[in-house]
């Protein structure tokens, strides 16, 4: 529950502390006195967006700070957002002048996210305005739903159902990229086609190239190659290998006598050695040298393909080329593979979607039985506030498709005993007096499956008076047995049933108008209500009945 409130420069509110107390209590105060004002205090702290024009000194920082009492039940929420969890906890808002808003719970940091999530458990702030969520569809089943035998069953289908939507998703993605790959499927294989049916190899065109500069200069090698030879063997001079012979087997006789003829010996065998090898080889190129123009023109037209190739996917080797065959492979297989995987998420999808068929039609029959017991706890309530032909009526329908609610809900309604049975929609029939007794009789029966320890109502007696007025307080005044309510209101009735008190006024001070709060006592209370029974000079009559009223 709502401990306490401190507010520090927040629109016509300089200062002031408020403490609360559990059970019922009013606030009152002439239209425009500045009740509304400590709503939005309120709202401030429990995470709502401000700015800087809240402040009434533009120059100083705007403070606003609440105490709650905490049940324990909250406590791993605390822990979720690793917040100090304090049964009595205090949330914090601090809006600077540059507009820039600070918020804290327990003097630790935090985002107005998180402030929200938890005040929502905290307060329920209710005004004449919200009405209009009787016409939300949202709003209606969340009333049903409350009242539902196993809650269990919409947890599960709201789990399925994410699922579902997570699956359809990922199967419409992989839908679209499939589409791509199919409108360029036919380009894919072209080129991959191309690339297997031209059989290239690692390595072959540096061994063509070699061939075809071959046989287009064989010419030329052989006749450098044959003048070669010709050195090693000339009747015009001694053969190289045999004068070098003859000097390997003058220096054998003195190797052993020196180091540097042993060393000379060494290397001049060894270039013998090599200069045979060179010949041999000369030989053997020379006899392989066969100049072929048909294998010539061939190789040409396959280096010229290969490079044509290169060109066409802009690469520099054939290794580069047999790299782009096997991911233009890989992307032919890619969709395959996505048939596959896009076949297999529906196979799954179908499987779900009879799964939350056979979830839907439990909830639907569950919020059947549960609109029976909301219509039947609504009868006693419009009787108790005046509306003893009014019946509220709650059809339930199945989906036509799955959606994320499960199903339908509309509130229909008929106030009037004459034309029984003729049931229309709220915004149709309901008037705002019966509308504030409506959403305040679905609130008192959504209570019993809440855990919401404080619940402010803004003016939403607005349209009722007289008796009406008294039976709407005493239902408030119930509803506040195992609660903590705060009612803002013109009412002298509803005033009077509360516990405790509050007035609202506006004062002058020097050449600016703030809006102050005070707690009535007693006799103070008595002529507040007798004001609000008839003006800002009560009448003895208005005084005795406002006695009356408190009594």
């Amino acid at each position: 529950m709502l401990l306490s409130i401190q507010i520090e420069n927040y629109a016509l509110i300089r200062s002031t502390n408020i403490d609360f107390s559990k059970g019922f209590t009013s606030i009152c105060g002439e239209t425009g006195a500045g009740k509304s004002i400590l709503l939005g205090a309120l709202a401030l702290v429990l995470g709502q967006r401000a700015d800087s024009e809240v402040l009434l000194d533009k120059e100083k920082k705007c403070f606003i700070e609440a105490i709650f009492s905490i049940s324990a039940q909250l406590k791993p929420l605390f822990e979720d957002n690793d917040l100090d969890f304090d049964l009595e906890s205090t949330f914090r808002r601090e809006i600077l002048p540059s507009g820039k808003s600070r918020a804290f719970i327990n003097d630790t940091p935090v985002s107005l996210s998180v402030m929200k999530q938890i005040g929502d458990c905290l307060v329920d702030i209710h005004s004449q305005h919200n009405t209009i969520n009787l016409n939300d569809k949202s709003f209606q089943l969340s009333i049903l739903d409350s009242h539902l035998e196993d809650s269990q069953l919409l947890k599960d289908y709201s789990e399925k159902f994410r699922q579902y939507t997570q699956l359809s998703s990922q199967i419409e993605k992989l839908k679209e990229q499939l589409s791509e790959f199919e409108k360029e499927s036919s380009y894919v294989n072209f080129l991959y086609e191309e690339l297997e049916n031209a059989k290239l190899k690692e390595g072959e065109q540096e061994e063509l190239q070699e061939s075809v500069d071959l046989m287009s200069n064989s010419e030329n090698i052989k006749t450098q190659i044959i003048n070669s030879l010709s050195l090693f063997e000339t009747e015009d001079y001694p053969s190289v290998i045999t004068n070098l012979y003859e000097i390997k087997n003058n220096l054998s006789k003195i190797e052993n006598l020196n180091k540097t003829t042993k060393e000379l010996y060494s290397r001049t065998e060894s270039a013998f050695i090599e200069l045979k090898d060179i010949f041999s080889e000369l030989q053997t190129f020379n006899d392989s040298i066969v100049f072929d123009a048909q294998l010539l023109e061939e190789n040409s037209q396959r280096l010229d393909f290969i490079f044509k190739l290169q060109l066409k996917h802009n690469v520099e080797t054939v290794v580069d080329l047999l790299k782009i065959k096997e991911e233009l492979s890989n992307q032919i297989n890619q969709n395959s593979d996505l048939e596959f995987e896009i076949n297999k998420l529906r196979e799954e999808e179908n499987i779900l979607r009879e799964k939350l068929i056979i979830l839907a039609k439990k909830i639907f029959n569950s919020r059947k039985k549960s609109a029976e017991k909301v219509e039947a706890s609504l009868l006693p309530l419009f009787e108790a506030m005046g509306m003893k032909n009014a019946v509220l009526k709650i059809e339930v329908a199945e989906a036509e498709k799955l959606n994320r609610t499960a199903g339908e809900v509309e509130f229909l309604f008929n106030a009037n005993k004459t034309i029984a049975n003729q049931f229309r929609t709220l915004n149709k029939v309901a008037s705002g007096g019966e509308l504030s007794r409506l959403m305040l009789a679905l609130k008192a029966i959504h209570l019993e499956k809440d855990n919401m320890p404080t619940l402010i109502f803004d003016e939403i007696d607005s349209g009722i008076s007289g008796e009406i007025a008294s039976k709407v307080a005493l239902i408030m005044k119930n509803m506040a047995e195992n609660r903590q309510i705060i009612a803002i209101t013109h009412l002298p009735q509803i005033a009077a049933k509360a516990d405790n008190q509050f007035k609202v006024y506006k004062s002058d001070i020097g050449n600016q108008t703030e809006s102050k709060i005070t707690l009535l006592s007693k006799e103070e209370r008595v002529i507040e209500i007798a004001k609000m029974l008839s003006d800002e000079n009560p009448t003895e009559a208005a005084l005795t009945n406002s006695r009356e009223l408190l009594s």
